[in-house]
């Protein structure tokens, strides 16, 4: 069994980041099968939970603050000729911006799942008294003159919890390279805790995916494959187009319908001058020839999407409509064609 400790900005960057539900899902599942534990120092789950809210209203602003930034380089300064369909596919994803919030919102909940998962550790008296010994002497990470109790007492917790199971191997995952590495490559540790990593069981990391893909290799790629297949929201424009295309049909059957009053002679074609507005069983004679008009459009638009429908199939329909309009902003049972 691998032994990981995962410093509490991993946690919180990977419930930002809408891409690492993969690595998410892979570390639960390597957990429940006893291939790693996770050690997790009680000030790492406060820390997590405290700021967990605020990560993710910062996602969700960021992906939001992407779009509008990219979106105004676009339309200022590309000359491109497929300028507006990159423009129509920003807007698309931004259509699909509550769905991506929604992800990261969902990602916190899956961390807080492994927390549960993991083997909750306590800082000791010797754990503060070392750390405090750090703070005098100034070493790492206190060498930036900056109140770093709190990794302190992380990182001795972990050297604490290594010493004790010497020959099983040990993991520090962090991405706080101000504090805990080498200032001259980010990818080591820094010089102060030598002592420490120099042992072959004990090791430093800032990337949490090359760790879990040296201990399983295959896992991820067999995660992010499954999740190839998950439906996403449909685009903007997408709506849109179905929008557009089951108002036609609806207009087309309620015109069908009209036909047919006018054939039973129930709707009287009546000049403009002889028309009474109070008088529902009349129509404008241009209006009508409007209507034949934009009938054979509609048929030459949808041939054989036009009906004629079942009962069940114009509800669906109907149905179809307010639903889309109501994503929309509109009202439910907003069916005016």
């Amino acid at each position: 069994m691998q032994t990981l400790l995962i410093d509490t900005c991993v946690w919180l960057d990977l419930a930002k980041d809408t891409n690492s539900k993969p690595l998410i899902m892979v570390l639960k599942t390597l957990i429940e099968n006893g291939t790693i534990q996770i050690l997790l120092p009680t000030i790492v789950k406060e820390e997590f939970i405290r700021n967990k809210d605020r990560v993710i209203d910062i996602g969700k602003q960021k992906l939001s603050q992407d779009i509008k930034r990219v979106k105004s380089v676009i339309q200022q300064y590309s000359d491109n000729s497929d300028k507006d369909m990159i423009v129509n596919g920003l807007e698309d994803v931004k259509h699909k911006l509550p769905m991506m919030t929604d992800a990261i919102a969902e990602q916190a909940e899956s961390i807080l799942e492994i927390i549960s998962l993991s083997e909750e550790i306590y800082i000791t008296d010797s754990v503060k008294i070392k750390a405090s010994e750090r703070a005098l002497n100034k070493k790492a990470p206190f060498h930036k003159s900056k109140n770093s109790m709190a990794d302190a007492l992380i990182l001795e917790l972990f050297f604490e919890k290594s010493l004790l199971k010497e020959g099983q191997d040990f993991f520090f995952i962090t991405h706080n390279t101000k504090d805990f590495s080498s200032e001259s490559d980010n990818r080591l540790h820094h010089e102060d805790y030598h002592e420490y990593f120099a042992r072959n069981d004990t090791h430093y990391s800032i990337k949490l995916l090359e760790i879990i893909n040296s201990i399983s290799p295959d896992m991820l790629d067999e995660q992010e494959f499954e999740f190839d297949g998950e439906e996403e929201s449909r685009g903007f424009y997408e709506i849109l187009d179905s929008i557009n295309k089951l108002t036609d049909q609806i207009w087309y059957n309620r015109h069908c319908n009209r036909v047919y009053e006018i054939e039973q002679g129930n709707i009287e074609i009546v000049e403009e001058k002889d028309y009474d507005v109070y008088n529902h069983n009349q129509i404008v004679k241009y209006i009508w020839d409007g209507a034949l008009k934009s009938a054979e459009n509609k048929e030459s638009t949808y041939p054989d999407e036009l009906g004629p429908w079942s009962d069940f199939e114009w509800g669906m329909l109907n149905g179809k409509l307010s639903a889309l309009r109501w994503v929309l902003g509109e009202e439910w049972d907003m069916l005016d064609t």
